[in-house]
């Protein structure tokens, strides 16, 4: 870690991307202060989803640095790379990936248990009320309504405080109203957490509310 990387919640250089040991894609350098969003744009099949995988420290880019809260992700071993990122990387992905059989309120605690942290019950009914999905508490997951599941995700998200959000395509499938909801609680929450929101889409409302906007790359 050097100096420099403290002062970014996202930090990535020459990360290239590979599909069947075939480089087929290029992440554009990213220095992002917390607080601030940018979008990764690209045709289906550019790379936009294994982008974020390789931001969230999930798929390893065959080159390149991704630095989150002023860690190298990929120098960590196995084990504690999957504790760091349930720290500080918050993942909102399309298919929400909630866990059906127990509520609201444990999907959030479980995502607190998952990062080693011992479950804030005022924390989660905080993030809840701010998200508009307080009264659903005690409901099922598999009860939900798409647009409910998304705020659970937005809020399983950052129920650890972490230092980088990653949304794959929120707005999908979303109506005009809907879009600017999710839109507006992506940015303010992340804004009031005080973190880095990478978004990968091609949707122009998302892209009019972003503070860049940077197309994948070839390798």
């Amino acid at each position: 870690m050097t100096e420099s990387d403290e002062d970014w919640a996202l930090r990535s250089e020459g990360v290239v991307l590979e599909r069947e040991r075939q480089r087929f894609a290029r992440v554009p350098d990213l220095r992002l202060e917390r607080g601030r969003a940018v979008a990764l744009t690209g045709v289906s099949g550019s790379g936009k989803t294994t982008a974020l995988l390789a931001l969230a420290a999930i798929r390893r880019p065959s080159e390149g640095t991704v630095i989150v809260h002023g860690c190298d992700i990929w120098s960590l071993p196995s084990s504690e790379r999957d504790r760091f990122r349930g720290q500080h990387i918050g993942l909102v992905f399309q298919s929400f990936h909630l866990v059906d059989a127990v509520s609201v309120l444990e999907n959030l605690k479980l995502a607190s248990l998952y990062a080693g942290h011992r479950p804030d019950r005022e924390r989660a009914r905080m993030l809840m009320d701010r998200l508009g999905i307080l009264d659903l508490a005690n409901r099922r997951a598999d009860r939900l309504s798409q647009g409910q599941a998304q705020r659970v995700a937005v809020a399983r998200a950052l129920i650890n405080g972490p230092a980088v959000v990653l949304a794959d395509e929120p707005t999908s499938a979303l109506d005009d109203a809907n879009a600017a909801a999710m839109i507006g609680l992506l940015r303010d929450a992340v804004e009031r957490q005080g973190a880095a929101l990478v978004v990968t889409t091609h949707d122009r409302r998302v892209l009019d509310a972003m503070d860049f906007v940077l197309p994948m790359g070839l390798p």
